[in-house]
């Protein structure tokens, strides 16, 4: 659990030193109900500020849901992801993502909740060094 934890506050760190939101749109709420609903942990969150993002949560059991305007912003938020985040660099953590919205989780939650959601999967691999 204490790492976990670790988890969700390198998550929540990395999110709050990109940017800023404020908005907590619809299409958020509607996606971390999705992501729950398919399997996905998400007892508790937080909204944190994410740059080019419309609005962004950071769920206690480390996945990160945010929405964006286009899929141009997500596209833009994706690619800084897979050039700097350590979780991704790592390995440990992968981004599921369509149209204007997108998770980062671990990849065994990523792989369970996919097939209700749909999208693409962001990772580093062969593809994405």
């Amino acid at each position: 659990m204490t790492a976990r934890r670790g988890v969700v506050g390198v998550l929540v760190s990395a999110l709050l030193l990109s940017g800023c939101s404020e908005a907590t749109p619809a299409e958020l709420d509607d996606l971390r109900e999705r992501f729950v609903a398919a399997g996905g942990s998400c007892a508790s969150w937080s909204t944190v500020p994410t740059a080019g993002s419309l609005a962004a949560q950071a769920c206690a059991e480390g996945a990160a849901l945010m929405v964006f305007e286009d899929t141009a912003d997500r596209a833009d938020f994706i690619k800084s992801e897979l050039e700097t985040n350590p979780l991704i660099r790592d390995r440990t953590h992968i981004i599921l993502s369509k149209d204007t919205w997108l998770v980062l989780d671990t990849l065994a939650s990523i792989v369970g909740v996919m097939p209700a959601l749909g999208g693409m999967i962001s990772g580093r691999n062969g593809a994405n060094p």
